[in-house]
C-alpha cells in the first residue's frame, strides 16, 4: 500500500519545494543540537547542499518565469553566492533560495509542518537529555543552573520555543483567546525556569500584547489598526538604531553601559566585531568562540564569562559583517515587504510577526536558519489565508 502511494507521488515544483524544506529543516535542526557529535559538522554542511540542487530545479526548471523575473532572480542567487563564498556560511545561499522558490508555494502548509515537526524534535530532543541519550548541557550563572537540554545552549533553546509561539499565533491567529494567551505565558515560565534566558522570555512575553493589537486590527477595531498600521516600519528602524549603537559605542558613556548590560554585553560585542571586520560589501569570514555544544561548555567551565568568549548574537550585525552590506539590504527588504503587504491587505499577523523577529534580530542570531524562522518564505508565497481585505474593517487605514 505504501509503495503504491510511494509510486502515485507526482514530481512537481511544489513536491520539491516542499520536500527539501523538511529535508533542510531537520538537517539544520539536529545542527544545533548535542546529537551533532555524532555526525561530523562538515557533513551535515555538505548534507545540507542537497536542498540547494532541488530549490534551483524547483526555480529554473518549474516555474513559469517571464525574462525579467527569470533576470532578477539569477542576479539575487549570485549575489547569495558571492556572500555565500565570502563568509563560508551555507544559510544565506539556501534561505535566500527558500525566498525565490516560493512561488505558488502554500505558506500555511509550510508553518503547519514547521510548528507540528518542530514541537515533536524539540519534546523529542528534551526527553532524550534527560534519559542520558544525548547531553543537556548545564551552564552556571549567579548559583544558577541553566540548561540546554540537548540543544547547544540555553538561549538558543529559548529561542526555539519564542519561533514556536510566532508558528503557534500564525496558525490559531483568528481563534487566540485568553487561554491562548495564559498557555503562552505557562510555557515561558517553564522556559525561564529551565534556561534562565532573561531576554528571550521576555521576547516571548511580548508576543501577546503585539498579536493582541493584531488581532484586534484584524477585526476591524479601528483604534488597534491605527497602532498595528505602523508594524511594517519599525524593524528596518530597529536594523538602524542596533547597527549605530554599536558603531559608535562608547564604554564610558552612561547610557551605552547600561543598554550593553541589560542586553548582557551584545553591544560591546558587535562594536568589537565592528571594529575588527568592519562592514563590507559582502561580507567576511570570522570566527567565533561561543560556550554551545561540548567543546563551548568545556571553554566555559574553563574560563568561565571572562574567558575568551566573542560570538555575535546580533543578527542585524551578523547581517551586516558576516553576510555583508548587500545581503543584509536585501533581507531588511524582504521582511519590509511582508510587513507592508500584511498591513495593506490589513491581514495583521505577518506584520506583527515581522516586528517580534525585527525585536529579536536585536538579541538573537537565528534570523537566517530554517530550524529557527521560517517566516521570510512569506515573501513570494501564497499567503491567501490572511492575505485579503477584512470584511469587518470599514474604510481605509
Amino acid at each position: 500500500m505504501t509503495i503504491k502511494r510511494l509510486q502515485s507521488v507526482t514530481i512537481s515544483g511544489k513536491n520539491i519545494y516542499y520536500f527539501a524544506f523538511l529535508y533542510y529543516y531537520v538537517l539544520s535542526f539536529l545542527r544545533f543540537t548535542t546529537f551533532a557529535p555524532t555526525v561530523s559538522a562538515n557533513w551535515m554542511i555538505r548534507l545540507s547542499y542537497f536542498a540547494v540542487v532541488l530549490l534551483l530545479i524547483k526555480i529554473y526548471a518549474f516555474d513559469k518565469q517571464t525574462l525579467g523575473s527569470f533576470v532578477l532572480n539569477t542576479f539575487i542567487i549570485l549575489l547569495s553566492l558571492i556572500s555565500w563564498r565570502h563568509a563560508h556560511a551555507v544559510d544565506i545561499l539556501a534561505y535566500t533560495l527558500f525566498i525565490l522558490g516560493a512561488k505558488n508555494i502554500d505558506f500555511r502548509i509550510i508553518i503547519n509542518w514547521f510548528f507540528k515537526l518542530g514541537v515533536i524534535m524539540l519534546v523529542l530532543t528534551m526527553i532524550y537529555s534527560q534519559f542520558g541519550i544525548i547531553k543537556d548541557l548545564i551552564y552556571v550563572r549567579n548559583h544558577t543552573l541553566r540548561h540546554a537540554m540537548g540543544i547547544v545552549y540555553p538561549t538558543d533553546l529559548a529561542a526555539h520555543i519564542f519561533c514556536l509561539i510566532l508558528a503557534y499565533c500564525y496558525l490559531y491567529f483568528e481563534k487566540l483567546s485568553w487561554r491562548s494567551y495564559i498557555s503562552i505565558i505557562f510555557v515561558t515560565g517553564l522556559t525561564y525556569l529551565l534556561t534562565q534566558a532573561r531576554l528571550d522570555v521576555l521576547l516571548s512575553l511580548l508576543t501577546i500584547p503585539v498579536i493582541f493589537v493584531a488581532k484586534k486590527a484584524y477585526a476591524g477595531n479601528r483604534i488597534y489598526m491605527n497602532v498595528a498600521s505602523f508594524y511594517w516600519i519599525i524593524t528596518p528602524i530597529l536594523a538602524y538604531i542596533t547597527i549605530v549603537a554599536s558603531v559608535f559605542y562608547n564604554a564610558n558613556n552612561s547610557l551605552f553601559r547600561l543598554t550593553n548590560e541589560i542586553l548582557s554585553k551584545r553591544l560591546e560585542i558587535s562594536h568589537l566585531a565592528i571594529e575588527k571586520y568592519n562592514i563590507t560589501l559582502f561580507g567576511n569570514h570570522i570566527l567565533e568562540h561561543g560556550f554551545g555544544s561540548s567543546q563551548g561548555i568545556k571553554h566555559f567551565y574553563q574560563s568561565g564569562m571572562s574567558g575568551n568568549y566573542f560570538f555575535i548574537d546580533s543578527s542585524f550585525i551578523r547581517l551586516a559583517i558576516i553576510y555583508g552590506l548587500v545581503i543584509g539590504v536585501f533581507v531588511i527588504i524582504v521582511m519590509l515587504l511582508i510587513g507592508m503587504q500584511s498591513v495593506s491587505t490589513r491581514g495583521f499577523c505577518l506584520a506583527a510577526i515581522i516586528l517580534l523577529l525585527g525585536i529579536s534580530c536585536m538579541i538573537e542570531q537565528h534570523l537566517l536558519d530554517i530550524s529557527y524562522n521560517p517566516f521570510l518564505i512569506a515573501l513570494l508565497a501564497d499567503n491567501a489565508y490572511y492575505y485579503g481585505i477584512n470584511k469587518n474593517a470599514e474604510g481605509s487605514i
